[in-house]
């Protein structure tokens, strides 16, 4: 049996390396120079530019069963974040797991101390429920939810919003309460991390077996799904090349599955941008993400990757990400003196901040047109079979499951056995 794989994004690469561990004949194309489609790595003077902020939740069922953690060499951020609010800095974290931080956080006035106590009541039952229960039940936003759960408006505000705005690209927080309550139990069963050389790892990691063995075409893209006496038997290639198969699996991002299958997919893109500034010393200690909670704020959150993983900048260089929800109309330059500038603020009276600060300089700014489908309540129902009813036809992507790492590689899971439970009937 020969299975085709368009796309060599983590669904794609799971799935491949599933089906190759089995004895499937495999091959991946791939339209784009390089495998891991949105978790890629750049690399240049020194740095590891990831392509968009991303991080890999340790806890992730789906990525424990699939990668080599030992070998990603895991830098881990600190629990709670840096809250930055009218020229003023708090913290806010989990004292049970962040004790060095436990008395600072404690007396933190912007969050009420029933708040505080709420959030760790909160951690403490999703980390008891099993996954399933997590998702079980009616939907509702997640701010519906947060309020239910008795949180008062100025806690959501200040953060909820930036944090969760961060996962979700939506400060408004109108994404499905599971996804936030997945979530919210991944981080509270264990840390956020950055492999030690970019998030990109995790593609190479997955992907290195199928490409050391050839299984791989990069620079491929995908023109047509070939259809013969209503089955799909391969695929057409953007050189006119065609290429044939028994099973089609099409991993690509939800818009690009739907021109080539011509079936409904999520609809809608969220969109964020992240800029990469280097300096000469670190704008603040520590290992936590930095929120912004002004509400006109253009910096949704930025973090010193090279506190967390020193290995993504030179010796004696430091590297700060920023990230702005959305899109923007500003120039490269005019966006990253904006972000400078509103750094500027959220740091007001740090001396020692605003001093490094000074010495930053832009180094590189990715635009995301798509980084997640909008998850409404009720949307994960209603997502995409990895089976498509059309003979010979699959989907392994995150738009079977829902918008994260740890979806993408479950449905490359599911897909592959899909393929496997058809092949035996």
């Amino acid at each position: 049996m020969h299975v085709l794989i368009v796309g060599a994004g983590l669904a794609g690469l799971t799935c491949g390396r599933i089906l190759d561990s089995l004895g499937v004949n495999v091959t991946v194309v791939e339209a784009g120079d390089g495998i891991g489609g949105r978790v890629r790595s750049d690399y240049a003077d020194g740095f590891t530019f990831d392509r968009g902020f991303q991080v890999l939740f340790e806890a992730y069922p789906a990525a424990r069963r699939h990668l080599d953690m030992e070998g990603l060499h895991l830098r881990r951020f600190d629990p709670g974040a840096i809250i930055c609010l009218h020229g003023r800095r708090f913290v806010l974290t989990d004292p049970l797991r962040d004790p060095t931080a436990a008395i600072d956080a404690a007396l933190a006035p912007i969050v009420p101390p029933f708040d505080k106590l709420r959030i760790l009541l909160l951690a403490q039952r999703l980390r008891r429920q099993p996954i399933d229960a997590v998702l079980a039940g009616d939907d509702e936003t997640t701010l519906a939810y947060l309020r239910r759960c008795g949180l008062s408006e100025q806690t959501i505000n200040v953060f909820f919003r930036p944090f969760y705005g961060g996962i979700f690209l939506d400060r408004s927080l109108r994404t499905s309460a599971k996804c936030f309550r997945f979530d919210f139990k991944m981080l509270s069963e264990g840390a956020a991390a950055l492999p030690a050389h970019g998030m990109g790892a995790i593609a190479e990691q997955l992907g290195t077996p199928l490409r050391e063995r050839g299984l791989i075409r990069l620079h491929a893209p995908v023109t047509a799904l070939i259809d013969s006496s209503g089955r799909v038997t391969g695929v057409r290639l953007e050189s006119g090349e065609e290429l044939s198969a028994d099973a089609v699996v099409v991993a690509t991002p939800a818009p690009e599955a739907a021109r080539l299958s011509g079936l409904p997919m999520p609809q809608g893109a969220l969109q964020t941008i992240t800029l990469y500034f280097g300096g000469d010393r670190p704008v603040y200690q520590g290992r936590k993400i930095v929120l912004n909670a002004a509400s006109d704020a253009l910096v949704n959150n930025a973090q010193m990757l090279s506190n967390v993983a020193p290995e993504y900048a030179p010796p004696g260089r430091h590297l700060l990400s920023v990230s702005v929800l959305g899109a923007s109309s500003l120039s490269d330059e005019d966006l990253s003196r904006a972000a400078l500038a509103d750094l500027r603020r959220m740091f007001a009276g740090d001396t020692a901040a605003l001093a490094a600060l000074e010495g930053y300089q832009p180094l590189r700014i990715y635009r995301l047109s798509y980084a997640q489908f909008p998850q409404a309540p009720g949307i994960h129902p209603l997502l995409p079979d990895n089976r498509s009813g059309r003979p010979g036809l699959y989907f392994a992507g995150e738009f079977t499951e829902a918008s994260s790492l740890n979806a993408a590689m479950i449905s490359g899971e599911k897909c592959a056995a899909a393929v496997m439970e058809d092949r035996q009937a």
